[in-house]
């Protein structure tokens, strides 16, 4: 049985969205009035998770927090008893927040990961770089800021402010120049030039 546990949480993580999506996901720019930006982003938040809180005035919001068996299984357990939990087992939320950059805005989704180990009182509070974590902890963050630009996607900056436009194109080698050539040597500048 744990060893089906373990193929579909492998199959999961590598179903899910590549590297390239999430780091342009994570990175996008918006445009529009914020507090469309932020409907649409609780929105996306909601389809997949439960609202512990939201805030519109700072742009924020937080997903209930849940507790996941190592695997990535979600557990009957509750955030006030964790008795039953096995060791290792991640309790796991997800913070949203609009954020202004400039003349747009941009979406940090930040987990919120703790840890239960066994013989202590309290879960341990876990960074999300955690080499440690099970890979599914950044697969379902990843998930979730992908469907939030997803959401987003009409209100998107294509080229973020900031970023210079791509130099014009010059003129090719073998186009003649504009300017002219080069003045005489010993001639004065802007003198008629002699037939």
């Amino acid at each position: 049985m744990r060893y089906l546990v373990g193929l579909f949480t492998i199959l999961a993580v590598a179903c899910g969205p590549s590297s390239k999506e999430v780091a342009g996901a994570k990175s996008a720019h918006y445009q529009g009035d914020k507090l469309q930006l932020f409907a649409a982003t609780k929105a996306a938040v909601e389809g997949k998770y439960q609202l512990a809180k939201s805030d519109e005035t700072t742009l924020g919001m937080q997903t209930q927090a849940r507790w996941f068996s190592p695997e990535g299984l979600t557990t009957s357990a509750t955030v006030e008893d964790d008795r039953d939990l096995p060791d290792k087992s991640i309790l796991y939320a997800v913070a949203v927040t609009l954020l202004p950059d400039g003349s747009s805005w941009v979406v940090k989704v930040t987990p919120l990961i703790k840890r239960k180990n066994k013989g202590m009182p309290k879960p341990d509070d876990v960074k999300e770089n955690d080499a440690s974590l099970p890979g599914w902890v950044e697969s379902r963050t990843d998930e979730l800021a992908l469907n939030i630009h997803k959401a987003l996607a009409q209100y998107e900056v294509k080229q973020p402010g900031g970023m210079a436009p791509p130099p014009a194109p010059g003129p090719s080698p073998d186009e003649p120049t504009t300017a002219g050539p080069p003045p005489a040597e010993g001639s004065a500048q802007g003198s008629a030039a002699t037939p």
